[in-house]
């Protein structure tokens, strides 16, 4: 196979098995594997990421909290190596709004240094929204990471009136069997770069060190049956649904792998063509091609998060695209929706609380919401 994105803790024929759960830099694995069982709408604590925002110059940087709240636990910076002081470095409002005073080391930016002029030297991509000559502030690696803070408060009072992912054992009996049994289970992952790790720090090798979603999931499902569950992942960064069903066919990712489940997650880089209907056909050519070598192989489409609405995506489309998958399940097939998920996330968080590039990838919070929304979907 080529530029196949492999998660493994041994780096060994690109596969993850549960049995070999690895310490993370600057903490454990089962810290997110408790966080995936445990997910955001039921936790009576709260741990999310912050971007604070400069909207004007007469008004101070802030941020929201996803739940209102009355007390700050800890606020950090997301790699956790500096913890700030209330009062000195940030400040508590009502419904939840954190804001930084003057002096503060929090890290924050204006909007002009978030939609940077393209004939500016600041790290930037093409495409803001009704503004050809700005760009949006973009950045791989750990680069939004080290602009964004990680807040701990108390949630117990917090009521999510948002969506929740819809139990679907029933549609995959094979693996609820097998889960249920405590047998193994082998998962095959297909899909784009947030399906490969983009931009998890785990990937990135910054601390805290959260795994991206196919390795939480896994792991999740792993410790939740105390059974062995093994990933392979072929997703590969770049790619459409186009490229995955290529794949499907010429490097055939299941042969001699029998896997149980098989997560297919395309559609951030298929939304920009608007054209469904090859979407469609490329998923249901995924799943074809993969049955031949995997009759038994039950499918779980993941529906995308959404992508930042100031850039180019057409936003309209990703409705539509999710749509298209809830059409395909079926015995054997379920969906995880994420876009329904990010759409109600966004009602209370900015985009740029939940991503890790500026324009299209999750950061550890948004990969441990991927977790939560598919381990949620396949095991309650």
């Amino acid at each position: 196979m080529t530029r196949l994105a492999i998660l493994h803790i041994a780096l060994v024929s690109g596969i993850f098995s549960t049995s070999a759960l690895a310490q993370t830099p600057g903490g454990g694995a089962e810290e997110f594997l408790d966080r995936v069982r445990t997910p955001f709408w039921t936790s009576t604590t709260q741990v999310e990421p912050l971007f604070f925002i400069q909207q004007s110059a007469d008004q101070r940087p802030q941020a929201k909290l996803l739940f209102p709240a009355t007390t700050i636990a800890r606020l950090t910076s997301a790699d956790r190596t500096t913890t700030y002081e209330a009062g000195r470095d940030y400040t508590l409002g009502e419904e939840g709004v954190v804001s930084l005073p003057e002096g503060s080391r929090i890290p924050f930016k204006t909007l002009d240094q978030l939609y940077p002029l393209m004939t500016s030297n600041e790290p930037r991509i093409r495409g803001r929204r009704g503004d050809e000559t700005r760009g949006i502030l973009f950045g791989e690696g750990a680069f939004y990471h080290a602009l964004q803070a990680e807040v701990t408060y108390d949630a117990k009072e917090a009521r999510w009136d948002g969506p929740r992912p819809e139990y679907a054992g029933e549609r995959l009996p094979r693996l609820t069997a097998k889960l249920k049994a405590k047998q193994p289970v082998h998962i095959l992952v297909c899909g784009d770069s947030i399906s490969a790790g983009g931009n998890a720090s785990k990937v990135t090798k910054a601390s805290p060190g959260c795994p991206a979603f196919p390795e939480l999931v896994a792991g999740a499902l792993g410790r939740a049956n105390q059974s062995d569950v093994t990933l392979t992942n072929v997703a590969v960064g770049g790619w459409t649904s186009d490229q995955g069903l290529k794949q499907a066919q010429d490097d055939r990712p299941a042969k001699g792998k029998q896997p149980d489940l098989v997560i297919i997650a395309f559609g951030m880089n298929d939304v920009g063509r608007r054209d469904v209907a090859r979407y469609r056909r490329n998923i249901e050519g995924i799943i074809s091609e993969v049955r031949k070598d995997a009759p038994e192989a039950e499918f779980l489409l993941v529906a995308t998060m959404l992508g930042n609405k100031e850039w180019f995506l057409p936003m309209d489309q990703f409705p539509i695209y999710r749509d298209a998958l809830v059409e395909l399940q079926g015995p054997g097939i379920a969906v995880a929706d994420l876009t329904a998920m990010w759409d109600g996330l966004q009602k209370r968080k900015s985009f740029y609380d939940l991503t890790g590039n500026g324009v299209n990838h999750p950061n550890d919070f948004g990969h441990l919401v991927y977790g939560q929304v598919i381990f949620g979907t396949l095991y309650r």
